[in-house]
């Protein structure tokens, strides 16, 4: 069988960019090969229905008809197993083979693993089949321990509180989503944490955990966590499955150029599969569309380049809204003003050289978010984008 594109991996990246191409050559033939046993879902829900659950269609991207429509041939199920580069050819685990004309690799990411003895027994949440895997184990436990203090570990720790367990977040930070986050917003989602019951330990390095018959010690300088379970969020690197067999397989992901063309010809990569510079965003939803966009563009043989564009980070641990605009990105001598820091929330918008270039609120809504990340990517005066909400 033979595609004028073949897409691996139907994340975001990749069913971006199988948007992008179809727009672009209407009569192209296009194969998506999703490795799930489901329809392309939107990955972020995950962390976010851990307490409820969820059915396999709950989040999908696009309903069954879509592919159909589109005459985009889904192969659901089924895993790249090699790719000859040479032949342009791929065999999948299902026995059934492809060639293709262009290639792209959106085969997503892995978690890092904490190096440290008794990490086998850590638990990781990548994928829907893990979620529904974990959460039945959970039904089962009183106490759990989530390790890494980032956005993905708030918000397991917080679904974990939800569904009555006695949970312990900890990790090597010094206060709660560090990355994103003042001092001052860490402080308060940190109350809110404290308030709903979650127990809180900073600046810890696990040194090794223990099994103890059906339970855990989590252990870590002045403090041994005794649990039921043990999950982690502590980073992710690009996948290396199929990448470092074709050599194009950097330190933390699949080395590109900013066309997102790897060193071979014809063979792209996207997502959170890539390797990008120091200080850029990955991990994140809507970086991942900008990436799957921008590689569907250059496969259809337009020029497009990815840049360190403003990104942005939605929280709503205990139905508390946290928003972060562009935060890392914020340099020593910007401009700061804090708008209001009283009941209705919180608003701080970084300027640099009269134009909006980062901002961080908490306890409004989404639609004011909207407002401030559309004014940020245009640019306005920190007073006019602020007027919005006062």
């Amino acid at each position: 069988m033979k595609y004028d594109y073949a897409v691996i991996g139907a994340c975001k990246a990749g069913l971006t960019a199988v948007e992008t191409l179809r727009e672009r050559a209407p009569e192209a033939s296009i194969l998506l090969i999703n490795g799930e046993d489901r329809l392309p879902y939107k990955r972020t829900q995950l962390t976010k229905k851990l307490a409820s659950g969820f059915s396999p269609d709950d989040f999908s991207l696009k309903d069954e008809g879509w592919y159909s429509d589109n005459s985009i041939e889904l192969w659901n199920n089924t895993r790249v197993l090699e790719i000859d580069k040479e032949k342009h050819e791929l065999i999948c685990s299902d026995g059934r083979t492809a060639v293709w004309g262009k290639l792209l690799i959106a085969t997503g990411a892995i978690p890092f693993q904490v190096d440290i003895p008794g990490r086998e027994f850590v638990k990781h949440l990548r994928s829907a089949a893990d979620t529904e895997i974990l959460r039945a184990e959970l039904l089962s436990c009183r106490r759990v321990a989530v390790i890494g203090q980032g956005v993905e570990g708030v918000e397991i720790a917080e679904q974990c509180r939800k569904m009555g367990l006695e949970v312990h977040l900890t990790g090597r930070d010094s206060r709660l989503m560090q990355r994103w986050l003042n001092q001052r917003l860490s402080g308060k989602l940190l109350s809110l944490f404290k308030s709903e019951g979650v127990h809180c330990s900073f600046s810890r390095d696990v040194s090794n955990i223990t099994k103890e018959g059906d339970h855990y010690r989590v252990h870590s300088p002045g403090e041994v966590l005794e649990v039921d379970i043990v999950l982690a969020s502590t980073g992710i690197r690009g996948n290396p499955a199929l990448a470092e067999a074709l050599g194009i397989y950097g330190k933390k992901g699949i080395a590109c150029d900013t066309s997102l063309q790897t060193r071979i010809q014809d063979i792209y990569a996207a997502g959170d599969a890539v390797e990008v510079p120091s200080g850029w965003p990955r991990g994140l939803w809507h970086w991942a569309e900008y990436q799957g966009r921008t590689a569907g563009m250059n496969m259809s043989g337009e020029s497009q380049k990815i840049e360190n564009i403003p990104t942005r980070l939605k929280c709503e641990p205990f139905g508390k809204f946290y928003f972060s605009m562009a935060l890392p990105d914020v340099n020593e001598d910007d401009k700061s003003t804090v708008f209001f820091d009283d009941k209705r929330g919180y608003l701080k918008i970084f300027e640099r050289e009269g134009r909006s270039v980062a901002a961080l609120m908490e306890g409004l809504s989404k639609d004011d978010s909207k407002i401030l990340e559309k004014g940020i990517h245009q640019g306005m005066p920190a007073e006019s984008l602020a007027s919005s909400f006062i």
